[in-house]
């Protein structure tokens, strides 16, 4: 498989799933604050860190980020902006990926060009963005069911998987240093709001409550969930995990483990030698600045192992 196509279908599932992610944490932000009292400054800033932007110069109104991280075209985390470039690189592989992959994703760039897409986002806000959930959600269920599960499908895999865990590590970081400053709001409803939130946001709220676990505080069980548990999709741990097995299925035979695989190794030996207190004692925002760091390491090693072979063939010679 050559470089590009394997390039194109990593990031054709990273964008779908930022899109995803994008509309998730916006619906949900604008439920919380429809119940609770937020200060200003504490709104809708949280939502630009989430996604990088730190140099965002408007007003943080909710109609302000609303509009940016949706319909920017020259925001690269914006809606409109990540299913552009999913349908940019499904166009590039359209001999790759099923004729129903393609065809969907078609429909959905045409879609949120017309009208009648901002209509639905100007009168029903939150239909906007579960319409906007499903787009990645169909996706992939179209592209497990229709795609050979070949070396393709692995880097489609890894982008999914890769993307979601700097994600969810990202919410649980801004959500808990932003949301939630003073130390008197611990345990009150707005404090189990806001984690009420930080579930939600992850699509885990059902899942959390469906599972038996020890007694411990609420906080503290949220993180747990989040951070360890391998049996629900969008933990960090698991897709670590589906990481490491998409990384072994597209490894040469008998090859030595490339810088990708060791980079994922180390994170993971790192999580699994942790536990949530260790965590909290070593500082919750410093541990989750420290595995948001190592997944962007881990991308950049990905890229340089599998993307960018011809230039560093050409740098050696």
């Amino acid at each position: 498989m050559i470089s590009r196509v394997a390039e194109h279908c990593y990031w054709l599932a990273r964008y779908l799933e930022r899109a995803e992610n994008t509309a998730r944490v916006l619906e949900v932000n604008q439920t919380l604050l429809l119940d609770f009292h937020v200060p200003m400054e504490q709104q809708w800033q949280p939502l630009l860190i989430i996604s990088g932007i730190h140099d965002y110069e408007k007003p943080t109104t909710s109609e302000a980020v609303q509009e940016f991280m949706t319909w920017d075209a020259d925001n690269p985390f914006s809606i409109r902006s990540s299913l552009w470039w999913a349908r940019e690189n499904a166009r590039i592989i359209r001999e790759v990926i099923s004729a129903e992959m393609w065809e969907r994703m078609n429909y959905y760039h045409l879609w949120l060009q017309s009208a009648a897409c901002r209509n639905l986002y100007d009168g029903n806000r939150g239909e906007f963005y579960a319409q906007i959930r499903r787009v990645n959600q169909l996706m992939n269920g179209i592209a497990d069911a229709t795609m050979a599960h070949g070396e393709a499908w692995e880097f489609f895999r890894l982008g999914r998987g890769l993307e979601r865990a700097c994600q969810t590590a990202r919410i649980l970081d801004v959500k808990y240093h932003i949301l939630l400053p003073a130390l008197a709001d611990v345990g009150t409803p707005v404090d189990n709001a806001h984690w009420v939130a930080i579930l939600m946001s992850c699509s885990g709220y059902e899942p959390f409550h469906k599972k038996p676990r020890p007694a411990i505080e609420p906080a503290s069980a949220v993180v747990e969930f989040l951070m360890f548990d391998d049996q629900f999709p969008r933990s960090v741990h698991h897709c670590l995990s589906r990481c490491k097995d998409a990384l072994a299925a597209v490894a040469p035979p008998g090859g030595p483990p490339t810088e990708a695989d060791r980079q994922l190794a180390d994170l993971l030996a790192w999580m699994d030698a942790r536990e949530i207190p260790d965590l909290v004692r070593a500082g919750l925002h410093e541990s989750l600045t420290f595995v948001v760091d190592g997944v962007h390491r881990l991308g950049d090693a990905v890229t340089k192992t599998y993307f960018a072979v011809e230039l560093q063939a050409a740098a050696g010679e």
